[in-house]
């Protein structure tokens, strides 16, 4: 009797935690940003902790380091903001106020190969080929930035949330595992090796992926922007910006980052937009090749198949975002079932 009631109440509890979270959606936010930053420092915290201070004649210690990584942090986010956040704001405005015009470049030189090639019966359909494509992916790519600038700039006038990110990262830094063992001592005695297996392997995954991906995006995003301004293709901010942040979403993220750039080069002449092509396509052959090997490793360890499927269920449910986090999602959850399914006698 009494092991049912408390069954019962482990449910109610359970129910309950998922009824408030819920309902408290706008506290998300601040805290996968916290947890996102956490990730992301660990390692140089790591390494900080561990310095020897000879005046001191002991170790630095992890609050000290995590006080001198928030430092050099927050110098980089300046440095950022200062050379890379101000242009590119600048120049995609420039580029919005001359969208007009370069749809109507993109229309002629449309009607001009139609007239070159008004032999093949598939000729009659290029403009609107064209037209439709254009309009899709243009507005597309500008519907995505410019949802990440208004995402930007409300999480930058939250200024609860910009307090409450800073405090929450210290603590994740600090007291991870005493988070964690608290975490794990909720469960029974005998449940508790598994459930710190679980938090173990989450807690590798997620974090080889965060930092894997930020780094794969910057490298991209360098990559693309150095190329298209040596091209003389239009705003090469913008589209570096752009590429480094579709590469967050697996398979299709190259493709969707390259198409405006394509189009743009298009403008200049057919021949730009061609060099282009082949340019995206060796990046995309050295980030398959080298780059995601060498950093992520066997971080995710899906099919392919299992990454298609997610990515579709995760645009369904929650666009874009849903697109970013599917991947992830999908390994954690591995991980859980892997754990859950496995018992100690089938390993």
């Amino acid at each position: 009797m009494i092991r049912s009631i408390e069954v019962w109440l482990k449910i109610i509890i359970v129910l309950s935690g998922i009824y408030i979270l819920s309902k408290a959606t706008p506290i998300y936010l601040p805290i996968i940003v916290s947890i996102i930053l956490a990730f992301i420092l660990n390692p140089m915290v790591d390494t900080l902790s561990q310095w020897q201070v000879k005046l001191l004649n002991r170790k630095l210690g992890r609050g000290i380091a995590i006080l001198i990584a928030f430092t050099v942090t927050s110098l980089v986010i300046a440095i950022t903001v200062t050379f890379i956040v101000v242009p590119f704001i600048h120049e995609f405005d420039n580029l919005v106020k001359n969208f007009p015009g370069i749809l109507k470049r993109l229309q002629r030189l449309t009607i001009v190969i139609q007239e070159r090639v008004e032999t093949i019966a598939i000729a009659k359909q290029l403009p609107n080929v064209f037209e439709q494509l254009t309009s899709s992916v243009t507005t597309f790519s500008i519907d995505l930035v410019r949802k990440i600038i208004n995402s930007i700039l409300n999480f930058a006038t939250g200024i609860v949330e910009m307090v409450i990110v800073p405090v929450l990262t210290y603590y994740f830094l600090k007291d991870w595992k005493y988070i964690k063992e608290s975490t794990v001592n909720l469960f029974s005695q005998r449940s508790r090796k598994k459930i710190n297996s679980v938090i173990e392997e989450m807690g590798s995954v997620i974090s080889g992926y965060i930092r894997g991906q930020f780094l794969v995006c910057v490298v991209i995003g360098v990559l693309v922007f150095c190329g298209m301004y040596s091209f003389g293709v239009e705003y090469p901010l913008v589209l570096g910006l752009l590429a480094a942040l579709t590469e967050s979403i697996p398979i299709v993220g190259s493709i969707i980052g390259a198409v405006p750039a394509v189009l743009l080069a298009y403008t200049v002449e057919p021949a730009l937009a061609l060099k282009v092509i082949v340019y995206y396509i060796v990046i995309n052959q050295i980030e398959n090749q080298i780059f995601v090997p060498k950093i992520m490793g066997s971080v995710i360890d899906l099919h392919p198949i299992a990454i298609i499927i997610s990515l579709l269920i995760g645009g369904q449910l929650f666009g874009i975002i849903g697109m970013i986090m599917a991947v992830p999602t999908a390994a954690l959850l591995k991980v859980v079932l892997k754990h859950l399914w496995i018992t100690e006698e089938d390993r």
